[in-house]
């Protein structure tokens, strides 16, 4: 499940939105912390880690480090939008989506099984890992001040993965194999906003699960935390930093003969690095 180093980030969040001195009150010192919808659109350049075992009839699948084995880019930059609609004074939903897509061709270095195909050693493999990142809330601020802002919010995180890979080469018979997973966990979560002026202002948001149930489990470790400065009435300019842990295990098992487009094996997510991206607010 989430590690304890991850979990140790969860606690310094929770520090980081405890409340704040109370001013008088009156207007926002800050735009949004009063707007009533404000949209981030930027970038994300993560170290990402990626491991997945597809299992087959046959019994558990490699243990796959995709950056490792099948050579993928550890450091992709890629967009990602979050937009925030407040519902009155306290309550807010908020949605986001970003997508990871990457793919390669090298020469594996050890032999691989994945879903009953074997893939030799020295093998040409053509590979690729396509991930779908949506996640929606809805959260109330308990503390609700002119220049700050904290609060707690239940929702979801759905990770969608598509993966395929195929071999070639001489004196070496074709294996191809595909995996492909939608795998929805609930979170409970904390925010919170402080500005420091009218143009500065520090926001943080933690998002934490773990589940088991059947023959599945996962956990989610979703934190970040973001300066932005303001331009101009409707638009800000941030920066921040990112870290995603996502955990998911399906241990379902087959008989051998038996067909079942469900996934089976284990995924395991891990990405953290910096954010750039601009907000408009209204």
């Amino acid at each position: 499940m989430v590690n304890s180093k991850a979990f140790g980030t969860l606690c310094a969040t929770c520090a980081l939105l405890a409340p704040v001195p109370t001013l008088a009150e009156d207007a926002a010192i800050h735009p949004k912390l009063a707007a009533r919808l404000y949209l981030d659109v930027g970038g994300y350049v993560p170290a990402v880690d990626t491991e997945l075992r597809v299992d087959g009839a046959g019994g558990s699948g490699t243990v796959l480090d995709l950056e490792d084995d099948l050579d993928f880019e550890d450091r992709p930059t890629f967009p990602y939008a979050l937009l925030n609609l407040r519902l009155g004074q306290r309550w807010r939903i908020e949605g986001e989506y970003f997508s990871i897509e990457r793919d390669r061709t090298t020469v594996i270095d050890r032999e691989l099984e994945i879903d009953d195909s074997v893939f030799p050693i020295n093998a040409t493999v053509n590979s690729f890992f396509d991930t779908g990142v949506y996640r929606l809330s809805v959260g109330y601020s308990f503390l609700k001040r002119p220049n700050a802002e904290v609060g707690a919010a239940l929702g979801a995180h759905v990770t969608t993965f598509d993966f395929g890979i195929r071999a070639t080469g001489e004196n070496i018979e074709r294996a191809e194999a595909a995996a492909d997973t939608l795998a929805p966990l609930p979170t409970i979560g904390l925010y919170g906003a402080y500005a420091f002026s009218p143009r500065w202002l520090m926001l943080g948001r933690v998002d934490y699960f773990a589940l088991e149930y059947q023959e599945y489990s996962g956990g989610l470790l979703n934190f970040n935390v973001g300066l932005e400065f303001q331009l101009a009435k409707h638009v800000g300019v941030g920066a921040g930093y990112r870290y995603v842990d996502l955990e998911f295990t399906a241990d379902k098992t087959l008989s051998v003969g038996d067909v079942s487009d469900d996934f089976r094996g284990e995924f395991q997510y891990h990405y953290s690095g910096p954010t750039l991206y601009l907000s408009f607010s209204l």
